[in-house]
């Protein structure tokens, strides 16, 4: 391919007319005068790009422009696509000049930023014009249209699976699973509202039933039990069918009675119960605390008394990815934890980015854990599965992202089918199932598509797509003999789940589809319950949560 650059300096004469004064006998002097110099003005100076492309190929731009104008810029500046305007043919609609940079009048500034290809070969046109971020008013003349040849990329044999073994459980994949059915969860329980709850799921088999430990609510938030209604399968976005689960009983706030560094420890991730002894397990998360904090606490739980708060636990020193494990707690088939982890049952997972990401996953994330010690502050913890940040060692992901302008946001995809987990990846949820026939640890994961970026302090990316990560027991268990490092492991299988969703056409007032933040999964029915996010929209001007249940076939 030729790999020749587009470079071409672009200086951009602009012609300003003024108006012509009929008063021109009074003028003392016959000296036309010389018009004011605009606030606002930019001239293309150089811009740089490939002159060939293979489709999806992520490329760098550079766009050399100068401020004209009498008025300094600061960082609230950026590119408009043009020719159409606002077109996304190269994965986005904006380059964004930068938190932090200024260019005074008559100096030049480079607009850079990774570009993604079209996905059809051709001849596409690359042209931008200045526009202020506010309010996305543009000055100053457009870039020159230059024109970039796409090229088919060429096809890739499929890469070779490797054999499956007679002599070893077949390990569950997306195709084991089929869709049973949805329902609804109360819109508010004790006056706290479900629209943004981020809520963890456990199963409790009690002599009166199963239920759902169910979260809803923001800074205060209300642990209760709902009944499960029967499943009605959801199509398109008529929700009305949904049957609606109802509240068996509450637990109210579920927190510990003091603050850890003026931060309340409440349940705010995942859930896991503990029938023989009355107690729920329930972690912590902070998005944005830098510092350890603890993320694991207990509650027992009993008819006709307050909760009896057990903990906190942290995640000991001598492990330097703490945050890998922020995000839920589960539990470990009995068989497996005492051949291969020491007894341990209980387990902590299951990663993605936090702030200040050094600490975190990426990539999913478990370690197992031994029942808590009270006397003790820390979990007794083993690494099962792993991707430390500082190692530059990321879980595979499909390619369909660029990251637009950070390093240490992700490296960039290799092909449409091939990339790595990056700063806007999650997982959120995971539960262990082996089942006599079939066995495999499930991640449900949340990954950022289209253009990501760092901008302005706040991570963003085009849109999101839902993932299910399919680990083989066999792998967790030579990781936890010492046989292989935790970050070596790959997934067995992994496949794009689209969740039902109800909401109507011309009413989409909040997020796009939801993260998965809780899953659990009922031995007996075969049945995984999984909670998600801005999913039915009962409309109003607020999107709420739903849970959905898959089958093992």
């Amino acid at each position: 391919m030729n790999r020749a650059t587009i470079s071409r300096r672009c200086w951009c004469v602009i012609v300003a007319l003024v108006p012509i004064s009929l008063s021109g006998a009074l003028c003392r002097s016959g000296e036309p005068n010389a018009p004011a110099a605009p606030e606002w003005d930019a001239r293309c100076v150089k811009t740089e790009v490939p002159a060939k492309l293979l489709t999806d190929q992520v490329f760098q731009a550079k766009i050399a422009i100068q401020n004209a104008g009498t008025r300094p810029w600061s960082d609230g500046l950026k590119l408009r696509s043009q020719g159409p305007l606002d077109n996304a043919v190269w994965g986005t609609t904006y380059i964004i000049m930068g938190q932090g940079r200024s260019c005074k009048p008559g100096a030049e500034i480079a607009f850079t930023s990774y570009l993604k290809a079209p996905h059809a070969p051709g001849k596409y046109t690359f042209q931008w014009r200045v526009a202020r971020n506010g309010d996305g008013a543009m000055f100053g003349q457009s870039t020159p249209a230059e024109t970039i040849v796409v090229e088919a990329r060429p096809a890739e044999p499929p890469p070779e699976k490797p054999a499956a073994d007679p002599s070893r459980k077949p390990v569950l994949s997306a195709a084991d699973f089929e869709y049973a059915g949805s329902f609804k969860l109360p819109e508010a329980v004790e006056g706290c509202g479900s629209a943004f709850t981020e809520s963890g799921l456990a199963l409790r088999k009690a002599a009166d039933g199963k239920t759902l430990f169910v979260a809803t609510g923001l800074q205060k938030k209300i642990v209760y039990e709902a009944t499960i209604p029967e499943l009605v399968k959801l199509e398109g976005a008529d929700h009305k069918p949904l049957k609606t689960a109802k509240v068996k009983r509450t637990w109210g706030e579920l927190k510990l009675p003091k603050q850890v560094e003026g931060e309340t420890i409440h349940a705010n991730a995942g859930f896991w119960w503990d029938e023989d002894h009355k107690t729920l397990y329930w972690s912590y998360y902070h998005g944005y605390m830098t510092g350890r904090v603890p993320v694991l606490a207990a509650s027992r739980l009993e008819e006709g008394k307050p909760p009896a708060h057990g903990g906190p636990w942290y995640i000991p020193e001598t492990s330097p990815w703490y945050k890998a494990y922020w995000g839920g707690v589960t539990q470990l088939p009995k068989e497996f934890a005492d051949r291969y982890t020491g007894g341990r049952r209980l387990a902590l997972g299951f990663g993605g980015y936090y702030s200040i990401c050094a600490a975190a996953s990426r990539g999913p994330a478990l370690c197992a854990i031994a029942e808590p010690d009270p006397a003790k502050s820390t979990v007794d913890l083993l690494d099962l599965l792993v991707y430390p940040w500082p190692k530059e060692i990321a879980a595979p992901r499909d390619g369909g992202y660029f990251v637009a302008n950070c390093e240490w946001g992700g490296a960039q995809p290799r092909d449409p089918d091939r990339g790595w987990w990056t700063m806007d990846d999650w997982s959120r949820a995971g539960v262990f199932i082996d089942l006599p026939e079939k066995h495999g640890l499930l991640m449900l994961a949340y990954l950022g598509t289209g253009r990501m970026g760092y901008d302005y302090g706040t991570i963003t990316s085009a849109g999101n797509a839902s993932w299910w990560y399919f680990y083989d027991p066999q792998d967790l268990a030579a990781a936890a003999q010492g046989k292989r490092k935790p970050w070596e492991i790959e997934p067995h299988s992994r496949a794009r789940i689209r969740y039902p969703r109800g909401v109507r056409e011309g009413t989409e007032w909040g997020p796009g589809p939801g993260n998965v933040t809780g899953c659990c999964f009922d031995q007996e029915t075969r049945l995984l319950y999984v909670y998600q996010q801005f999913c039915i929209d009962n409309g109003s001007r607020e999107l709420f949560p739903c849970v959905h249940v898959y089958r093992v076939k």
